[in-house]
């Protein structure tokens, strides 16, 4: 897995259909357009920015309603708000164990999420 590929969110953009060219149009992955997908500027990234930290685990704020909010029907999200706490779930153990154990750990739930 490439660390180039973590958004901010806790999103793994190599799993991404978009960035895997199966659904139109192609991204590139949030930090090669820096926040600016092709749907608009991604306020979460805006805001890992602002706060200088590299994903939002990191920030003293989090999770915030900004976060959670931001997965509020999502079209492309799994079950939305379901999605956000996932997520807040593995920014924490990202912060607290570090990049490799939080790639295990979304290797694995992306695993058991392909099993029939």
């Amino acid at each position: 897995m490439d660390k180039k590929l973590v958004a901010p969110c806790g999103e793994y953009c190599g799993f991404c259909l978009y960035y895997k060219k199966e659904k139109t149009p192609s991204c590139s992955g949030c930090g090669n357009h820096k926040g600016h997908p092709f749907w608009g500027e991604c306020k979460l990234y805006a805001c890992a920015t602002e706060h200088k930290v590299e994903h939002c685990g990191l920030c003293t704020d989090f999770p915030c309603d900004l976060f959670v909010g931001h997965f509020e029907g999502a079209p492309d999200s799994i079950e939305g708000q379901r999605d956000a706490i996932l997520r807040v779930g593995l920014l924490e153990y990202r912060e607290k164990t570090g990049t490799e154990k939080y790639f295990e750990m979304v290797k694995k739930l992306k695993d058991q999420e392909e099993r029939p």
